[in-house]
């Protein structure tokens, strides 16, 4: 796996290539924005992004990433900042890990990363909506829906298990990974804004108060 690290610690740096090099990992690290292009964006399988960089935001970087790329994307953020983790998966980002953080965390969350990636069928079909895991695109009645990362895995989690209700506390640990910088207000936005954006099938995301989501497998 070639992993692309932006990075301006050289500690964290040396750290984390030394450490995941035992698994077969080969991180190959930028200390500025600037340095990284199109190129090795379409080259690498993941993207280790700290949020905070010598030349610019992380945030904006991101959003360039993501105009045409659906490249996996682990950010690094403040311990304790639960703005940034917030405005981080909303805009796209994958995975998160706080500094300062332990080497075995971080193997741990690439390896959750990829475990949700690659999981389940690759075609989800209801009706006249199909979702496609592997290129991460949804259709709705022949048009695509514009989905960031973490609603599309919502909405294929919810598929994949309609008709049974998935706990909150399960949802957010499966699309958005562990720890205490997301909150359930964090999947109550996620929830509004899938509901938003697949219209006349928004419906079909039922809730269950106090408890969690199901996607209704109905014909209504």
């Amino acid at each position: 796996m070639k992993i692309l690290m932006i990075e301006d610690d050289e500690t964290i740096v040396y750290g984390v290539k030394t450490y995941l090099a035992r698994y077969d990992m080969d991180v190959v690290a930028a200390s500025r924005l600037g340095d990284v292009g199109e190129e090795q964006i379409r080259s690498a399988d993941l993207l280790i992004l700290d949020v905070n960089l010598p030349d610019g935001s992380g945030f904006d970087f991101l959003n360039w990433v993501r105009s045409f790329s659906k490249l996996p994307i682990l950010m690094l953020t403040v311990k304790g900042d639960e703005d940034y983790v917030v405005k981080g998966l909303s805009q796209g980002a994958d995975e998160y890990v706080a500094k300062p953080f332990s080497l075995p965390v971080l193997k741990a969350r690439i390896d959750n990363l990829f475990k949700r990636l690659g999981s389940g069928e690759e075609l989800l079909e209801f009706k006249e909506l199909i979702l496609d895991r592997q290129s991460k695109t949804a259709i709705l009645r022949g048009d695509a829906v514009d989905l960031n990362r973490q609603e599309f895995d919502l909405l294929a989690m919810l598929l994949a298990h309609r008709g049974r209700q998935l706990l909150r506390s399960q949802l957010i640990d499966e699309v958005w990974g562990f720890g205490d910088e997301v909150n359930d207000n964090t999947l109550t936005v996620a929830v509004k804004r899938l509901r938003k954006k697949l219209g006349p099938y928004g419906h079909f995301i039922k809730t269950v108060r106090g408890m969690g989501y199901f996607w209704e497998d109905g014909d209504d």
